[in-house]
């Protein structure tokens, strides 16, 4: 007669044996589905690379697609004022001062005050000419162009920094090396053998303008010279 304590013995041993062997079987399928998963997601990393997109802080030498509407009603801009410290540099000497300049359509006044070495100076002209008035006994009619080069020896071009005042290249001419902030300003640009920052962009009535103008000599001619403008105010007479 069979011990019932062995019969119980052998049915747990059996029990422990094929409870283990199943166990370790669905160990080894659980583990061979991971290893597809692993091995199908690293096939799909190396076929198809990660999309890399630009910083959006970074700026770009494309026009933005805003920049056609921007720029025509800035040119069509022709009437306003603006007013703040000056800065006119030289191979020699650095002065600085304040300037208030009034802008219709093709006329303009400029007027500079400050610790510019003779303490004051009018420019009253157009394109073509411009008469530069120090004081009663003291006034010459120049080329716009050349005035302020031939008169001071400074490099003073009035004719595009109307323009670039504005935010806007001249449309004499091509700009080059230009480049465009994110939200679609003309931060930099070469025209005129002049390199132009523009910085500060804040809105008035209804248009976006820079606060800031650097503009430095890039040729041999006038290597050495620079403009700084920052602004205090702009007053928009007309918009478009």
């Amino acid at each position: 007669m069979k011990n019932p304590m062995h019969t119980l013995k052998a049915r747990n041993c059996l029990t422990n044996v094929f409870g283990t062997d199943l166990t370790i079987k669905h160990m080894h399928k659980s583990l061979s589905a991971f290893v597809i998963i692993i091995a199908t997601l690293f096939l799909s990393a190396c076929s198809t690379p990660p999309e890399i997109k630009p910083p959006a802080n970074q700026q770009t030498q494309t026009p933005p697609a805003s920049w056609p509407l921007h720029q025509s009603k800035l040119l069509a801009t022709t009437d306003w004022q603006l007013s703040g410290k000056i800065g006119i540099a030289t191979p020699t000497q650095s002065q600085s001062g304040y300037i208030d300049w009034t802008q219709n359509n093709d006329l303009f006044s400029i007027e500079i005050r400050g610790t510019l070495g003779f303490g004051g100076l009018d420019l009253e002209g157009n394109e073509s000419l411009v008469t530069i008035k120090v004081d009663e006994n003291n006034t010459r009619t120049l080329p716009t162009d050349i005035a302020m080069q031939r008169y001071l020896e400074w490099e003073f071009p009035i004719n595009a920094l109307k323009y670039w005042a504005k935010g806007i290249p001249t449309p004499d001419t091509p700009a080059s090396q230009t480049l465009f902030s994110p939200e679609g300003y003309l931060v930099e640009l070469h025209q005129h053998d002049w390199r132009i920052q523009l910085k500060n962009y804040e809105k008035h009535n209804g248009l976006v303008l820079p606060h800031k103008i650097i503009a430095r000599g890039i040729s041999s001619i006038n290597k050495g010279y620079k403009i700084s403008l920052v602004l205090s105010d702009w007053h928009v007479i007309n918009t478009p």
